[in-house]
């Protein structure tokens, strides 16, 4: 019950922009991890997504898992009079932190404490926008990262490259 109410009130300032909305992420990198559905904000060709989600549902467990990211039309084309094709570069980041005992324990186990990706991303897609928006898009990653794989033997402080992504979906609500 806590997660939800501290959800809704992270949400609620936003509510009032135009543009409000989410992403599912269906996407992944190759150092393992992915995203719950982000909490976001558009308004002319700025995408801005926050995982709030994962931050609160990771506050249970003495972990900090930051993340957010940014994307910005670059170019547009009219499909039909209701859809439009768009590509929008951007980047995604993300920190990972294990805390309190949750972090001893890991220690412990010679495991990672804490880490960072920071990836660009190019999402390619399409978008109906009739009284409400809907996206979807394939969106290719790359970048660098110092998170460990499942089950990896590198140095924590290793800084290696990662790629992946996937597909995301949005929904937002429209000003007028």
């Amino acid at each position: 019950m806590k997660k939800l109410l501290l959800l809704l009130a992270l949400a609620a300032p936003t509510s009032a922009f135009a543009g409000f909305g989410a992403t599912a992420h269906m996407t992944g990198l190759s150092d393992g991890t992915g995203w719950y559905p982000s909490l976001d904000w558009r308004e002319k060709g700025v995408h801005i997504n926050v995982q709030a989600v994962d931050l609160v549902d990771a506050l249970g467990d003495d972990v900090l898992n930051l993340g957010a990211g940014f994307a910005m039309v670059a170019a547009k084309r009219t499909i039909t009079p209701q859809v439009e094709g768009t590509v929008s570069p951007g980047l995604a980041l993300r920190y990972y932190s294990i805390n309190g005992d949750a972090g001893d324990a890991m220690e412990k186990a010679d495991k990672q404490r804490s880490g960072f990706n920071l990836v660009g991303q190019f999402r390619m897609g399409m978008e109906m926008k009739e009284k409400m928006g809907f996206g979807v898009y394939v969106v290719p990653q790359l970048g660098v990262t110092n998170l460990k794989t499942m089950g990896g033997k590198e140095d924590d402080s290793e800084i290696k490259l990662v790629g992946g992504g996937g597909l995301e979906v949005s929904a937002w609500f429209l000003s007028n």
